[in-house]
Protein backbone atom coordinates (compact mmCIF):
# COMPACT_ATOMS: atom_id res chain seq x y z
CA UNK A 1 0.00 0.00 0.00
CA UNK A 2 1.50 2.96 -1.07
CA UNK A 3 0.80 6.97 0.18
CA UNK A 4 1.59 10.03 -0.75
CA UNK A 5 3.02 13.04 1.21
CA UNK A 6 4.72 16.59 0.60
CA UNK A 7 8.00 17.39 1.64
CA UNK A 8 9.88 20.79 0.87
CA UNK A 9 7.38 21.47 -1.61
CA UNK A 10 7.28 18.24 -3.62
CA UNK A 11 5.31 15.46 -3.34
CA UNK A 12 6.45 12.12 -3.02
CA UNK A 13 5.26 8.25 -2.99
CA UNK A 14 6.41 6.07 -0.23
CA UNK A 15 5.74 2.07 -0.59
CA UNK A 16 6.91 -1.00 1.35
CA UNK A 17 8.08 -3.85 -0.75
CA UNK A 18 9.39 -7.24 0.71
CA UNK A 19 10.11 -5.29 4.27
CA UNK A 20 11.85 -2.47 2.56
CA UNK A 21 10.34 1.13 2.52
CA UNK A 22 11.31 3.23 -0.88
CA UNK A 23 10.55 6.24 -1.10
CA UNK A 24 10.35 8.30 -4.74
CA UNK A 25 9.89 11.93 -5.60
CA UNK A 26 7.30 12.63 -8.29
CA UNK A 27 8.73 15.59 -9.14
CA UNK A 28 5.60 17.83 -8.56
CA UNK A 29 3.95 20.16 -6.59
CA UNK A 30 0.39 19.89 -7.53
CA UNK A 31 -1.55 17.53 -5.90
CA UNK A 32 -3.74 16.24 -8.79
CA UNK A 33 -0.55 15.59 -10.79
CA UNK A 34 0.92 13.70 -8.29
CA UNK A 35 -1.98 11.47 -7.59
CA UNK A 36 -2.25 10.69 -11.34
CA UNK A 37 1.49 9.71 -11.90
CA UNK A 38 1.47 7.64 -8.17
CA UNK A 39 0.14 4.46 -9.80
CA UNK A 40 2.62 4.66 -12.28
CA UNK A 41 5.32 4.92 -10.08
CA UNK A 42 4.04 2.42 -7.90
CA UNK A 43 3.91 -0.33 -10.81
CA UNK A 44 7.25 0.81 -12.20
CA UNK A 45 9.17 0.87 -8.63
CA UNK A 46 7.65 -2.97 -7.96
CA UNK A 47 8.43 -4.18 -11.14
CA UNK A 48 11.97 -2.77 -10.78
CA UNK A 49 12.39 -4.55 -7.21
CA UNK A 50 10.89 -7.96 -8.70
CA UNK A 51 13.30 -8.06 -11.51
CA UNK A 52 16.57 -6.72 -10.23
CA UNK A 53 16.76 -3.41 -12.61
CA UNK A 54 17.45 0.06 -11.47
CA UNK A 55 14.81 2.02 -10.16
CA UNK A 56 13.75 4.50 -13.69
CA UNK A 57 12.61 7.81 -11.79
CA UNK A 58 11.11 9.77 -14.64
CA UNK A 59 7.51 9.53 -14.69
CA UNK A 60 5.84 9.96 -18.30
CA UNK A 61 3.97 13.40 -18.24
CA UNK A 62 1.71 14.77 -20.38
CA UNK A 63 3.32 17.84 -22.08
CA UNK A 64 0.39 20.04 -20.26
CA UNK A 65 1.15 18.73 -17.05
CA UNK A 66 5.22 19.30 -18.02
CA UNK A 67 4.55 22.57 -19.37
CA UNK A 68 2.66 23.54 -15.64
CA UNK A 69 5.29 21.98 -13.90
CA UNK A 70 7.86 24.00 -15.85
CA UNK A 71 6.22 26.93 -15.42
CA UNK A 72 5.43 26.64 -11.75
CA UNK A 73 9.42 26.06 -10.92
CA UNK A 74 11.39 28.76 -9.77
CA UNK A 75 13.67 30.21 -12.68
CA UNK A 76 14.58 33.38 -11.48
CA UNK A 77 12.89 35.25 -14.20
CA UNK A 78 10.93 38.59 -14.51
CA UNK A 79 7.62 38.56 -15.37
CA UNK A 80 7.97 39.82 -18.85
CA UNK A 81 10.06 36.26 -19.33
CA UNK A 82 7.78 34.45 -17.60
CA UNK A 83 4.97 35.76 -19.91
CA UNK A 84 6.63 34.94 -22.86
CA UNK A 85 7.23 31.52 -22.01
CA UNK A 86 3.51 31.72 -20.59
CA UNK A 87 2.63 32.34 -24.22
CA UNK A 88 4.65 30.43 -26.51
CA UNK A 89 4.62 26.95 -24.51
CA UNK A 90 0.33 27.42 -24.64
CA UNK A 91 0.55 28.35 -28.52
CA UNK A 92 2.89 25.14 -28.95
CA UNK A 93 0.21 22.72 -26.91
CA UNK A 94 -2.72 24.02 -28.66
CA UNK A 95 -1.56 24.54 -32.22
CA UNK A 96 2.21 23.00 -32.60
CA UNK A 97 4.71 24.93 -34.45
CA UNK A 98 3.42 28.36 -36.31
CA UNK A 99 4.90 28.58 -39.44
CA UNK A 100 6.33 32.13 -39.46
CA UNK A 101 10.12 31.77 -39.22
CA UNK A 102 11.00 34.24 -36.35
CA UNK A 103 7.59 32.92 -34.07
CA UNK A 104 8.73 29.68 -34.95
CA UNK A 105 12.55 30.03 -33.95
CA UNK A 106 10.85 31.39 -30.55
CA UNK A 107 8.57 29.12 -29.84
CA UNK A 108 11.29 26.03 -30.47
CA UNK A 109 13.66 27.80 -28.35
CA UNK A 110 10.78 27.81 -25.54
CA UNK A 111 9.97 24.58 -25.95
CA UNK A 112 13.58 23.02 -25.63
CA UNK A 113 14.55 25.30 -23.03
CA UNK A 114 11.61 23.32 -21.24
CA UNK A 115 12.61 20.22 -22.46
CA UNK A 116 16.31 20.16 -20.83
CA UNK A 117 14.64 21.18 -17.29
CA UNK A 118 12.44 18.33 -17.35
CA UNK A 119 15.81 16.15 -18.31
CA UNK A 120 17.41 17.46 -15.96
CA UNK A 121 15.05 16.83 -13.42
CA UNK A 122 14.26 13.58 -14.26
CA UNK A 123 10.84 14.33 -15.48
CA UNK A 124 11.14 12.74 -18.74
CA UNK A 125 13.29 9.42 -19.69
CA UNK A 126 15.45 11.45 -22.85
CA UNK A 127 16.14 14.73 -23.45
CA UNK A 128 14.48 15.72 -27.22
CA UNK A 129 15.67 18.47 -28.88
CA UNK A 130 13.35 20.76 -31.77
CA UNK A 131 15.83 21.45 -34.53
CA UNK A 132 15.59 25.27 -35.80
CA UNK A 133 15.63 27.39 -32.56
CA UNK A 134 19.56 28.01 -32.57
CA UNK A 135 19.26 30.30 -35.71
CA UNK A 136 17.43 33.57 -36.25
CA UNK A 137 16.17 33.84 -39.46
CA UNK A 138 16.00 37.44 -40.56
CA UNK A 139 13.04 38.83 -42.09
CA UNK A 140 13.51 40.39 -45.43
CA UNK A 141 10.30 41.73 -46.47
CA UNK A 142 9.87 44.98 -49.01
CA UNK A 143 7.02 46.82 -50.97
CA UNK A 144 7.59 47.53 -53.90
CA UNK A 145 6.64 50.84 -55.61
CA UNK A 146 3.12 49.78 -56.39
CA UNK A 147 2.60 48.30 -53.00
CA UNK A 148 4.36 51.85 -51.57
CA UNK A 149 1.85 53.89 -53.70
CA UNK A 150 -1.24 52.59 -52.21
CA UNK A 151 0.03 53.24 -48.86
CA UNK A 152 1.02 56.15 -49.16
CA UNK A 153 -1.65 57.48 -50.73
CA UNK A 154 -4.96 54.69 -49.35
CA UNK A 155 -4.50 54.13 -45.87
CA UNK A 156 -7.08 55.46 -43.93
CA UNK A 157 -7.79 57.59 -41.58
CA UNK A 158 -5.81 60.62 -42.61
CA UNK A 159 -4.08 61.49 -39.84
CA UNK A 160 -2.97 57.99 -39.83
CA UNK A 161 -1.69 58.00 -43.31
CA UNK A 162 0.24 60.39 -42.33
CA UNK A 163 2.00 58.13 -39.55
CA UNK A 164 2.84 56.32 -41.80
CA UNK A 165 4.03 58.44 -44.65
CA UNK A 166 6.39 59.95 -42.04
CA UNK A 167 7.70 56.55 -40.64
CA UNK A 168 8.41 55.41 -44.25
CA UNK A 169 10.04 59.01 -45.09
CA UNK A 170 12.26 59.15 -41.61
CA UNK A 171 12.77 55.25 -41.48
CA UNK A 172 11.82 56.00 -37.91
CA UNK A 173 10.56 53.14 -35.74
CA UNK A 174 6.72 52.60 -34.36
CA UNK A 175 7.94 53.62 -30.83
CA UNK A 176 9.84 56.73 -32.00
CA UNK A 177 7.10 58.33 -33.46
CA UNK A 178 4.53 57.32 -30.80
CA UNK A 179 7.01 59.09 -28.27
CA UNK A 180 7.80 62.34 -30.27
CA UNK A 181 7.79 65.12 -28.61
CA UNK A 182 8.01 69.19 -29.96
CA UNK A 183 11.49 69.18 -28.74
CA UNK A 184 12.22 66.42 -30.60
CA UNK A 185 11.16 68.05 -33.92
CA UNK A 186 12.70 70.98 -33.26
CA UNK A 187 16.27 69.31 -32.33
CA UNK A 188 15.75 66.51 -34.78
CA UNK A 189 16.06 63.84 -32.23
CA UNK A 190 14.52 60.95 -30.72
CA UNK A 191 14.10 58.51 -27.99
CA UNK A 192 13.74 54.56 -28.83
CA UNK A 193 15.41 50.85 -29.07
CA UNK A 194 18.95 51.94 -29.13
CA UNK A 195 18.23 55.41 -26.99
CA UNK A 196 18.33 58.99 -28.17
CA UNK A 197 19.59 59.61 -31.92
CA UNK A 198 18.86 62.00 -34.48
CA UNK A 199 16.55 61.96 -36.69
CA UNK A 200 17.24 63.57 -40.54
CA UNK A 201 13.88 65.30 -41.52
CA UNK A 202 13.84 65.88 -44.95
CA UNK A 203 11.35 68.06 -46.51
CA UNK A 204 8.56 65.44 -47.33
CA UNK A 205 8.81 64.71 -43.74
CA UNK A 206 8.77 68.44 -42.85
CA UNK A 207 5.64 68.81 -45.10
CA UNK A 208 3.77 66.32 -42.91
CA UNK A 209 4.80 68.58 -39.61
CA UNK A 210 3.28 71.13 -41.24
CA UNK A 211 -0.07 70.02 -42.27
CA UNK A 212 -0.41 67.91 -38.48
CA UNK A 213 -2.63 70.57 -35.73
CA UNK A 214 -0.69 68.48 -33.11
CA UNK A 215 1.69 65.31 -32.75
CA UNK A 216 0.29 61.77 -32.90
CA UNK A 217 -0.27 60.48 -29.57
CA UNK A 218 -1.09 56.52 -31.05
CA UNK A 219 -1.22 53.26 -29.03
CA UNK A 220 1.95 50.93 -30.29
CA UNK A 221 -0.99 48.20 -30.62
CA UNK A 222 -3.07 50.57 -32.75
CA UNK A 223 -0.40 51.63 -34.94
CA UNK A 224 0.05 47.92 -35.75
CA UNK A 225 -3.93 46.34 -36.12
CA UNK A 226 -4.33 49.48 -38.19
CA UNK A 227 -1.91 48.67 -40.64
CA UNK A 228 -2.59 45.83 -40.71
CA UNK A 229 -6.28 46.47 -41.13
CA UNK A 230 -5.56 48.58 -44.04
CA UNK A 231 -3.42 46.09 -45.99
CA UNK A 232 -6.18 43.85 -45.94
CA UNK A 233 -8.43 45.95 -47.14
CA UNK A 234 -5.77 46.98 -49.95
CA UNK A 235 -5.26 43.29 -50.53
CA UNK A 236 -1.46 43.52 -49.59
CA UNK A 237 -0.01 40.18 -48.18
CA UNK A 238 2.51 39.45 -45.57
CA UNK A 239 3.09 42.83 -44.91
CA UNK A 240 4.14 44.44 -41.47
CA UNK A 241 4.48 48.09 -40.04
CA UNK A 242 8.60 47.80 -39.34
CA UNK A 243 8.58 46.56 -43.36
CA UNK A 244 8.05 50.26 -43.88
CA UNK A 245 12.03 50.88 -42.59
CA UNK A 246 12.93 48.07 -44.17
CA UNK A 247 11.57 49.14 -47.63
CA UNK A 248 13.23 52.92 -46.67
CA UNK A 249 16.95 51.33 -45.81
CA UNK A 250 16.41 49.35 -49.22
CA UNK A 251 15.52 51.84 -51.00
CA UNK A 252 18.03 54.52 -50.11
CA UNK A 253 21.11 51.98 -50.80
CA UNK A 254 18.94 51.11 -54.20
CA UNK A 255 19.78 55.22 -54.59
CA UNK A 256 23.21 54.99 -53.84
CA UNK A 257 23.91 55.90 -50.07
CA UNK A 258 27.30 54.07 -48.49
CA UNK A 259 26.36 51.56 -45.76
CA UNK A 260 28.10 53.60 -43.14
CA UNK A 261 26.02 56.56 -44.00
CA UNK A 262 22.34 54.47 -43.62
CA UNK A 263 23.65 52.82 -40.28
CA UNK A 264 23.47 56.38 -38.67
CA UNK A 265 20.28 57.22 -40.05
CA UNK A 266 18.70 54.20 -38.97
CA UNK A 267 20.53 54.76 -35.72
CA UNK A 268 21.93 50.94 -35.59
CA UNK A 269 24.33 50.77 -32.91
CA UNK A 270 27.19 49.13 -35.57
CA UNK A 271 27.53 49.05 -39.54
CA UNK A 272 27.88 45.03 -38.82
CA UNK A 273 23.81 45.31 -37.67
CA UNK A 274 23.02 46.87 -41.17
CA UNK A 275 25.22 44.61 -42.84
CA UNK A 276 23.23 41.76 -41.43
CA UNK A 277 19.93 43.13 -41.79
CA UNK A 278 20.36 44.21 -45.92
CA UNK A 279 23.06 42.00 -47.00
CA UNK A 280 20.46 39.12 -48.45
CA UNK A 281 18.18 41.99 -49.78
CA UNK A 282 20.96 43.68 -52.23
CA UNK A 283 22.32 40.33 -52.98
CA UNK A 284 18.91 39.41 -55.11
CA UNK A 285 19.77 42.53 -57.13
CA UNK A 286 22.64 41.40 -58.61
CA UNK A 287 22.77 40.78 -62.53
CA UNK A 288 24.73 40.03 -65.00
CA UNK A 289 28.44 41.50 -65.28
CA UNK A 290 32.19 41.03 -67.06
CA UNK A 291 35.39 41.58 -65.22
Amino acid sequence: MSRLFLHRDKWYIDLCINNKRIRRSLHTRHKSTATKLAKQVENEIIKNVLTGNRPVSAPNLSLKALIREFLASNHGWRESTYSIYEQKLAYYLNKGLPENPTSRSMVIRCVNRMNRWAYDNKLVPELKKLEGGSRWEHRMRTFNDDEMNLILNDVKPFKYQLFVRFAYYTGARRGEICCLTEDNIREEYVSGKSGIRRIKLNKQAKEILDIIDELWQYRPTYVTQTFKKNLIRLGINNGRFHDLRRTFGYNLIKQGMPIYQLSKLLGHSSVTTTEKHYAPLLATDVGEFIL
